[in-house]
């Protein structure tokens, strides 16, 4: 590290990485991670890879260096997007499809933005930007490596930033030269040999696709999986659209929205009815609800009787996360993505209660997390614009699922007093690392104590009964 960079320090240290602040006269490092100022003495280090805060390719012109720069949205600090600036067709969809564009200026400033990409230019607004050295030229070493899976050695690609906590997966978005939509998702370990959530999303995606082919048209499909130096890597079929949060926030037609909303909402259904298994299949989830779900929350009055005066049900498979950042949606078509939290034998409605909740609460206008809490309980309790197409996709589920009416309370009560823990569980941000930065908040983590606090809701929620 040269010239401090703690925060970059703090992030490398949690990764399990060695740092020093010099290079050894034996042996060059690695890595170095330079001011752009300093550019010029990061490359007398001779280190195999070299990355420049700022936009500083002249240093590296000469000599065994390939340079490229890589601008960053939105932030340094709190990425989400790597975008290579020498790729225009590449940058151009991501721009334009993982871009928030929630008012109508944004929209006239991503356009403009994409046709400066397209010239190989950048606005001033649009950065920060770093710029990436190597002696070896081509694609980066993962997407090198999933050539033994059929990736062409001349994809174009774009990188996203897991932001669910210091385990979320990063994952290369990767295009077909000539091509203008992804054909491949690359996803990848942040910390090297950890294999959980592959195997995991893997066996996801496995039973999903055993669902029937009703399901199987709205999930990716898994083209492999790698490891490079300890590093756990998979390689999905591409899901080519926006991410449904940006959808539905993007001003435009209502009526339009809800239609794509309530299609995936039916598709929700058939995922319930295509994988009922037997009520005793439940018998492991139900134990981890009474042991370590209710429990957590007892100062908040809430019981095991929620689970043990629970009917037979027949249980279901579960996504388990499907919120609108996990559905891919293009021209009203849509893929749901992410099956790494699926539970094969698990409680009915809880999915449809998740995925309708965080999407009508964003068709009904913006919601900062720290602002989702408030925001579902109005939904829930009757008072959202969009509460009575809840309730009645509510009532069209539990006798779908053939779920008694009285059970609808317990069963939308234990989905969120579990889904609010995972959030929890889930959060340990790498940005918490650095002193200056707060762990995310989700928004989730705070829905159970506002559901159990709220007369119309809790265990005796009625209100959608209508």
């Amino acid at each position: 590290m040269l010239d401090g960079l703690e925060e970059w320090r703090a992030g490398l240290e949690s990764a399990g990485i060695e740092v020093s602040d010099e290079s050894s006269d034996r042996r060059p490092p690695d890595l170095v991670v330079s001011p752009a100022r300093l550019a010029r003495e990061a490359r007398h280090t001779k280190a195999r890879s070299i990355i420049v805060e700022g936009s500083r390719e002249r240093p590296f012109r000469r000599g065994d260096y390939q340079a490229r720069r890589l601008l960053l949205r939105p932030t340094r600090e709190r990425p989400t997007l790597a975008l290579p600036l020498d790729q225009p067709a590449s940058v151009s969809y991501a721009l334009e499809r993982w871009s928030v564009v929630d008012r109508r200026w944004k929209t006239a400033r991503m356009r403009a933005a994409r046709v400066l990409v397209s010239r190989g230019l950048f606005p001033s607004w649009a950065s920060p930007v770093v710029t990436v050295a190597t002696h070896a030229p081509g694609p980066p070493a993962l997407v090198a490596a999933a050539g033994e899976l059929g990736v062409t050695s001349d994809v174009n690609w774009f990188l996203t930033f897991g932001q669910g906590d210091a385990l979320s997966r990063n994952a290369f978005q990767l295009f077909r030269a000539g091509s203008d939509q992804p054909e491949w998702v690359l996803k990848f370990a942040r910390v090297a040999g950890y294999s959980e959530r592959f195997d995991n999303d893997e066996r996801g995606l496995q039973l999903a696709h055993g669902a029937g082919d009703v399901i199987a048209a709205h999930v990716p499909h898994l083209v492999g999986r790698f490891d490079l130096d300890g590093v756990h890597a998979s390689v999905e079929t591409a899901a080519a659209g926006r991410r449904l949060r940006d959808v539905l926030l993007t001003p435009g037609d209502r009526t339009a929205k809800l239609r794509l909303i309530e299609r995936i909402a039916d598709w929700i259904l058939a995922l319930g009815r295509l994988t009922q298994t037997s009520a005793e299949a439940m018998g492991a989830e139900r134990e981890r609800l009474r042991t370590d779900v209710v429990p957590r929350w007892s100062e908040l009055g809430a019981h095991v009787e929620l689970v043990d005066e629970l009917p037979p049900l027949r249980a279901v498979l579960q996504h388990n996360d499907l919120g609108a950042w996990n559905v891919v949606a293009d021209n009203g078509e849509f893929v749901v993505v992410d099956w790494e939290n699926t539970r094969e034998a698990a409680l009915p409605l809880w999915d449809l209660l998740y995925f309708l909740g965080n999407a009508f609460v964003l068709l009904d206008g913006p919601a900062a997390p720290e602002q989702l809490p408030a925001r579902m309980i109005q939904l829930f309790a009757g008072e959202a614009p969009s509460s009575h197409v809840l309730f009645s996709w509510v009532r069209r589920a539990a006798e779908s699922a053939a779920v008694p009416p009285d059970a609808v309370a317990a069963i939308a009560t234990l989905c969120w007093l579990s889904h609010s823990l995972s959030a929890g569980a889930h959060n340990v941000d790498i940005a918490a690392f650095t002193p200056r930065d707060p762990p995310r908040v989700h928004g989730i983590e705070g829905i159970a104590r506002a559901w159990m606090a709220h007369p119309a809701l809790g265990p005796s929620w009625s209100v959608w009964r209508g």
